[in-house]
């Protein structure tokens, strides 16, 4: 993943930018490099850290999110670090987070855990007003800071936030959303999104944006990815959800897309510029609303109820399927799985109408059931699946495997045979692929082994595909 450090800040006659640039990532540490290279242009600088943790960690190797701010400290691009860490600190919590910061000195060389306690000064919010900017500064936001400490109504915490950072005319904000430390996704998103919408100042926008199968940075981070993992009926959402990486941003809630679409942002990476291309593309956008998050939910609740009826012996007859005229049509997979595995799928991959998909999801259901890969699922064990649904939209022919988006894009693999195999966009979200993971997983189940999406003789195809699982137990 390569950052876009270069600069673009016009700067006034004073010398003092025109606008700010904001920096808006899913991983605090992308700062580090941003913050450096502003350093490296104006001087040493303050950074006014707003972020329940102080992300300043142990002299370990790299630079990660849990020490990317003392590590600025220890090179000299930080001079001052001014930390809010909770909207009203009293006493009590203002010792318990010093005591924090010393666990983390205390692995750390002697002449830089001195550097950093001369650095840091540690305030609350009426403490921050009171203060008064001064020489080359960077302010620096995670949006974790909201789950702890933010007084009585966090969206207010956000406003006053939002409306101080302004009035301190930045040439250089950056935004943290850290999924990994939020306990609500719907309150995280709308957080932030209350955040652009208050916004008013001119700015330029710009997305750092981690990769598809982003690995694990902090134990925090693992800690979170379990949390999801035992409850993705609250994390992974069809509306309102958490990923790692590129994931997280291409699954964002389509009012904030609307909105951060609104500032003009821009790509500061390749996975970025991806993402920003996504939200902007008609034919997405077009699908999404013809098969709206509800409609999406009745298919599943329809696949649901075809089960019973299979077990009480009644049949369901497959679809007609127009394969003459694939782009008037769709294809529709029905897929169930536990919280553990895969236990029966089917996929019409294409020619079915769209008055025809209540069929075809009746008769994905039944053909799901029985799926020779599994044992046949039993009725006593309904009650632990979950149902995924993935509609596809016509597909195309891609010269080269890797010119696909993960999590959006399912595949067709076509061997030499003429023999087809399609992998759903949804594996790659539910396992965090990477593009080489996705192609390893369609190429063995093509019975070409991991490595032989490599092969010259071999075709592929992608489609668009919204997917939406429903992660609620079908006997709740």
């Amino acid at each position: 993943m390569i950052l876009c450090l270069t600069f673009f800040l016009s700067c006034s006659k004073g010398g003092r930018a025109a606008h700010t640039q904001i920096h808006l990532h899913d991983r605090h540490g992308l700062s580090y490099e941003l913050v450096k290279d502003y350093a490296r242009r104006q001087g040493p600088v303050t950074l006014v850290l707003l972020d329940y943790h102080h992300d300043i960690g142990p002299d370990y190797e790299g630079v990660n999110s849990a020490n990317w701010a003392g590590r600025l400290i220890e090179e000299g691009s930080v001079k001052k670090l001014i930390w809010l860490s909770g909207k009203k600190l009293l006493l009590p919590n203002r010792n318990s987070r010093m005591a924090w910061l010393e666990r983390s000195l205390a692995n750390t060389y002697p002449e830089n855990a001195e550097k950093i306690r001369k650095a840091l000064e540690l305030v609350d919010w009426y403490d921050l007003q009171k203060l008064r900017l001064e020489g080359p500064f960077v302010i620096s936001l995670d949006f974790d800071l909201f789950t702890k400490d933010p007084g009585e109504v966090p969206e207010t915490f956000v406003d006053e936030l939002a409306d101080w950072i302004q009035k301190q005319k930045p040439e250089l904000v950056t935004l943290a959303f850290s999924a990994a430390y939020q306990p609500e996704p719907q309150k995280a998103w709308t957080w932030l999104k209350r955040f652009t919408d208050d916004w008013r100042r001119g700015a330029e926008w710009f997305l750092e944006s981690g990769s598809f199968g982003e690995k694990l940075e902090t134990l925090d981070e693992a800690a979170a990815r379990e949390r999801w993992k035992e409850n993705p009926g609250k994390y992974e959402g069809a509306e309102y959800s958490l990923y790692a990486g590129a994931y997280l941003w291409q699954k964002a809630p389509q009012d904030f897309v609307e909105a951060i679409l609104k500032k003009k942002i821009n790509g500061a990476n390749e996975e970025a510029l991806q993402t920003i291309s996504l939200w902007k593309d008609e034919s997405l956008t077009g699908l999404k609303k013809k098969f709206s998050l509800e409609k999406m939910r009745l298919l599943a609740d329809r696949a649901e109820s075809a089960m019973p009826a299979c077990f009480e012996g009644k049949a369901f007859a497959p679809p007609e399927q127009n394969l003459k005229r694939p782009e008037a049509t769709y294809g529709i997979a029905v897929r169930f799985r536990n919280a553990e595995e895969d236990r029966g799928c089917l996929s019409l991959y294409e020619g079915i109408a769209e008055k025809d998909i209540l069929q075809a999801v009746d008769f994905c259901a039944q053909e799901a059931l029985v799926d020779p890969r599994y044992a046949e699922i039993r009725p006593e064990e309904v009650g632990t699946l979950f149902t995924n649904i993935s509609l596809f939209d016509k597909w195309e022919k891609i010269e080269n495997p890797l010119d696909f988006e993960p999590g959006l894009h399912s595949l067709i693999l076509e061997d030499e045979s003429g023999e087809k195999t399609l992998l759903q966009a949804s594996i790659a979200l539910e396992r965090n692929y990477t593009r080489e993971d996705f192609l390893a997983r369609l190429s063995n189940k093509a019975g070409l082994g991991f490595d032989g999406w490599k092969k010259n003789a071999l075709h592929f195809y992608r489609a668009r595909t919204i997917t939406y699982t429903d992660y609620d137990s079908i006997s709740s």
